[in-house]
């Protein structure tokens, strides 16, 4: 009985004040990696402890020790009398161990493959909807390739037999088909490939001079990312910037918008599609999922909700730091920055530049302090005008999530690697306890 008593106790404390404690905290988002480790310890030892706890409740007229009492119970079990030796109050605990364990993983199971099946269908709709990043002839002098006609990157319609008519280095287009309306300079000029006119040079215009096509080819982005992390890449057109990306084994999907293309500048979308990239890469969809099926598990539960919150945030931050060390960060935050006030919705499923939710920020939510520079949100969050995840806790004196990570990648805080074995020793002790609570008892 002390055994079970112990077990409950531990998992309430970790279903209700240890979440509110971590999510307020601000040492998470330096060591973001410990700090999911931490959470999964946390949820994990949770529902463990809970299960336990019922399943010692359940044996403890068995034997004085919770482990004989199971080896004991599973003896009966073993022989045809299950119920040998309980007495009916001991039947309630059977009862809610099994009512809890299929609430857990049946809510688990269902979110699962619901989210499965919406990534599969949102997949075919991009596929059929989207483009694929196609060969470019010119880029403007903002570093953005362009299509002959200029404009934004070129793309082609998806095409089921997946064919591409890429440009690679070194390749000339063949005289019979020149790339109308463009002009090509000569090697000795310093322009790029202009619209109309003729050309100054011997070249007429017909023919791309090798080293302008390998200076075209070799700056895109878009294709750089794509083939670097084996991605399918679409182009959506749509006025409003939208850079989220549909996870998979195999199957995952990088969605970029017409507008995307249009507001940022070369680096900040070479950083928005490397912090995409991170995601499928790091498979962050497999880290948020448990805690979305917490939440729908445990509905009533606040600390339920705070957790998805801050392992969401935390989640991108990790992603905002791969981006990172691949590009830049000022150019990401910049990104954050521009597209942080659309408010685009993101599909069930998908994870978005600026969050899980892909409502993280708006302009008119955010107001700053006069002298204190102290940002904070008013109305701003989840779907219906609620209040957004309360377990976002502040950054330097910031309480929106995006400006969150903005302060955190224009000022990345200082991060000691004592600190960051502090918590995974905290997960791993998290871990031990429910099973040395049982062997002790």
């Amino acid at each position: 009985m002390t055994t079970a008593a112990l077990l409950a106790l531990f998992a309430g404390v970790l279903a209700w004040p240890v979440p509110r404690l971590l999510a307020a905290a601000r040492w998470p988002h330096r060591y973001p990696r410990a700090a999911i480790l931490l959470w999964q310890a946390i949820g994990l030892a949770g529902g463990v402890s809970a299960l336990l706890a019922a399943v010692a409740f359940t044996v403890s007229p068995l034997a004085t020790s919770t482990p004989s009492a199971i080896i004991d119970h599973l003896t009966n079990v073993a022989a045809g009398e299950p119920l040998a030796g309980l007495r009916w109050i001991n039947l309630v605990g059977l009862a809610l161990a099994t009512a809890l364990a299929g609430r857990l993983f049946g809510v688990l199971g269902a979110s699962t493959a619901a989210t499965l099946r919406e990534r599969h269908r949102h997949r075919h709709l991009v596929d059929l909807a989207g483009r694929r990043h196609r060969r470019h002839d010119t880029h403007d002098p903002t570093g953005h390739l362009l299509s002959p006609a200029g404009g934004l990157p070129a793309a082609e319609p998806f095409s089921p037999t997946g064919h591409h008519d890429h440009l690679v280095p070194g390749d000339r287009l063949p005289p019979e088909q020149p790339v109308s309306g463009l002009t090509y300079p000569s090697p000795a000029t310093s322009g790029h490939p202009t619209t109309g006119g003729a050309d100054s040079g011997e070249n007429d215009g017909s023919i791309p001079d090798e080293s302008v096509t390998i200076r075209a080819v070799a700056s895109c982005c878009l294709c750089e990312h794509r083939d670097r992390a084996g991605i399918r890449l679409r182009i959506l057109d749509h006025p409003i910037a939208v850079a989220y990306c549909v996870p998979g084994v195999r199957h995952a999907r990088v969605v970029v918008s017409r507008g995307l293309l249009n507001t940022l500048a070369a680096d900040e979308l070479d950083a928005v599609l490397a912090h995409e990239a991170a995601h499928v890469a790091g498979r962050h969809d497999l880290v948020i999922q448990p805690f979305v099926a917490w939440e729908r598990t445990f509905p009533f539960l606040g600390p339920a909700r705070e957790a998805t919150a801050a392992v969401s945030l935390l989640v991108e931050m990790l992603a905002d730091d791969a981006a990172g060390r691949q590009t830049s960060r000022p150019a990401l935050a910049r990104a954050l920055a521009r597209i942080g006030v659309t408010r685009a919705p993101v599909p069930a499923g998908a994870l978005s530049i600026l969050g899980a939710n892909g409502a993280l920020a708006d302009a008119a939510g955010v107001r700053t302090a006069g002298a204190g520079g102290t940002a904070a949100t008013h109305g701003h969050g989840r779907e219906g005008g609620h209040e957004g995840p309360v377990g976002v806790g502040p950054s330097r004196g910031i309480t929106n999530p995006v400006i969150s990570r903005i302060a955190r990648l224009l000022d990345p805080p200082a991060v000691h690697w004592w600190q960051a074995l502090v918590a995974y020793l905290g997960a791993a002790a998290v871990l031990v306890t429910p099973p040395l609570i049982i062997l002790i008892g």
